[in-house]
């Protein structure tokens, strides 16, 4: 079902952008034969975060999958044997969005494309329809504790990768060049998200300001990366 996906990294004059070829995002496991029908299934799979999201998982039925992906129950069944397996599958989607690079090829210094990354990491976390899959994992956490778990797991193993990648090509502060690069892009992240992500979560008026997400991110690289200095 998934294919090598592209991504863009920098020769050593750090001035010319080079493609290569990086994994791609995280396995979905659906029932064998599924994997044949790429674009059903990535519809379906839209359909259904779409459906659990409007309505929770418990309130949601196949029958409201099926309509909303326009096939039927019965071609429904024949790609995932039960409700629990769609979900899980629609949670591996969603959590292993950021493993590549899938827009334009990345340009620039390395802490310009970092940056890059940084907002492509908000525009996602604070999307109407990740926050509203957020909303539901948490809902569902006490009765459904293992689709919560396979989220977060995906999500923290695969989402940090782009930023890690940037990292590498970047010249960190002295104290943090000995960290792993996973610690320090997680640290990053965490800065440029700040309390913005939970208070999206819990307040459905509260407004983001671009500018200010954008001197976020111009100051946590700042403060992050010693050649940010001069950029």
């Amino acid at each position: 079902m998934t294919a090598a996906a592209t991504s863009t990294s920098r020769n050593k004059s750090h001035n010319t952008p080079v493609r290569s070829r990086t994994p791609a995002a995280a396995p979905i496991m659906v029932p064998e034969g599924a994997a044949a029908i790429d674009a059903r299934l990535a519809n379906l799979l839209l359909a259904a975060e779409a459906s659990f999201s409007r309505k929770g998982f418990a309130a949601t039925t196949m029958d409201d999958i099926a309509h909303a992906a326009g096939m039927s129950k019965k071609t429904l069944y024949k790609m995932f044997d039960s409700k629990s397996d769609l979900f899980r599958a629609t949670l591996l989607r969603s959590a292993g969005q950021f493993r590549f690079w899938d827009g334009p090829a990345l340009t620039g210094t390395p802490e310009q494309q970092l940056k890059l990354w940084l907002k492509r990491v908000l525009d996602s976390a604070f999307s109407p329809k990740e926050i509203a899959l957020h909303r539901l994992i948490v809902g569902e956490r006490v009765a459904s504790p293992d689709f919560a778990r396979i989220f977060s797991d995906v999500a923290f193993q695969y989402g940090p990768e782009g930023v890690i990648d940037c990292i590498k090509r970047v010249k960190l502060r002295p104290h943090l060049r000995k960290l792993p690069a996973r610690m320090v892009a997680e640290m990053i992240i965490g800065s440029v998200l700040g309390i913005d992500h939970f208070k999206h979560l819990i307040d459905d008026s509260h407004r983001l300001d671009p500018r200010m997400l954008k001197k976020r991110i111009d100051v946590t690289v700042a403060t992050f990366c010693e050649s940010a200095d001069g950029d």
